[in-house]
């Protein structure tokens, strides 16, 4: 007599196989783009002219320009001052002490600092980008409301303080992510184990060093791991600000490969820059996902 086939083990086969089609396809379409791209990172193409036809290879020229010219290195510079002052210090200090601050409290307070923390995240990153550019100009609120009435000349913060205006902004569109993953990381620390640190003599520092950051290693690594790649990789924000300006002031390496690509038509030597954006978060990312386990 044949074996025949569990019906039911079939049918949820199937429904398993179904349900994880679409995110075979996005992953299909995903290594479909990067291969191309890291195709194209070795020619010379073009976005329009002659060279958008007949394109040629050029082996690894395009990777020694990356390292052998200003314009790579030095927005690479800025995309690490900008991760680490918006993303690593802004973005998740400020998410963990309000997170903490606010942790266990209901209140009017806490309704209204929840509600300006999601504004930010909530906002469309163009109308961000507005909001922020009218108020740190030099007619914006700012000096309308600070600089002008203390008796100094108004200040065009925009221009004269581009990448720590960028990196404030940012802090503002983002904080909202980290508040509400360490909000539900605390909220799954025992209070028990908190009030035991307490009567032993623990200061409120000791108890959040000592016994709660322990406890939400595991979720610090995913938040790092997540702001980090979006915020190195961003480019809604400043590109509306700032569009990389002044000069190159806040040229991360997002907006470096917008204007080589579709500004300057250097589809060959963007596509290199994409692959070196590739590698680098690729590799950030392997050091917190090292993080994220557990200490033997």
């Amino acid at each position: 007599m044949k074996n025949q086939a569990n019906p039911w083990l079939t049918s949820n086969l199937l429904v398993l196989g179904l349900g994880m089609l679409p995110a075979l396809l996005l992953i299909g379409v995903l290594l479909y783009f990067t291969a191309w791209a890291f195709a194209f990172s070795f020619t010379d193409l073009a976005l329009v002219g002659r060279k958008s036809v007949e394109w040629s290879w050029v082996g690894l020229q395009n990777f020694e320009r990356l390292f052998t010219r200003r314009g790579f290195l030095e927005s690479l510079w800025t995309t690490v001052i900008f991760v680490f002052f918006s993303a690593i210090v802004g973005q998740s200090v400020l998410g963990f002490l309000l997170a903490a601050l606010l942790r266990g409290t209901q209140s009017t307070i806490r309704t209204v600092v929840e509600v300006c923390i999601m504004l930010g995240w909530l906002l469309p990153d163009i109308v961000a980008a507005f909001l922020w550019s009218a108020t740190t100009s030099q007619t914006g609120l700012v000096n309308s409301l600070i600089i002008v009435p203390l008796g100094f000349p108004p200040v065009n913060f925009i221009n004269d303080y581009a990448l720590p205006v960028v990196t404030i902004a940012n802090i503002w569109k983002g904080t909202a992510w980290s508040y509400l993953l360490f909000s539900a990381a605390l909220d799954s620390v025992s209070r028990e184990v908190v009030e035991a640190a307490k009567v032993d003599g623990a200061t409120p520092f000791q108890r959040i060093w000592l016994v709660m950051l322990p406890i939400i290693r595991p979720h610090i690594a995913t938040n790092m791991l997540f702001i980090t790649i979006w915020t190195f990789t961003y480019f809604p924000l400043i590109f509306a600000m700032t569009g990389g300006g002044p000069g190159t002031q806040t040229q991360t390496l997002a907006v470096f490969l917008y204007n080589q690509s579709f500004s300057r038509g250097n589809l060959g030597f963007g596509s290199a820059i994409s692959v070196a954006m590739l590698v680098i978060v690729g590799l950030l990312s392997l050091v917190y996902l090292r993080m994220l386990r557990e200490p033997k």
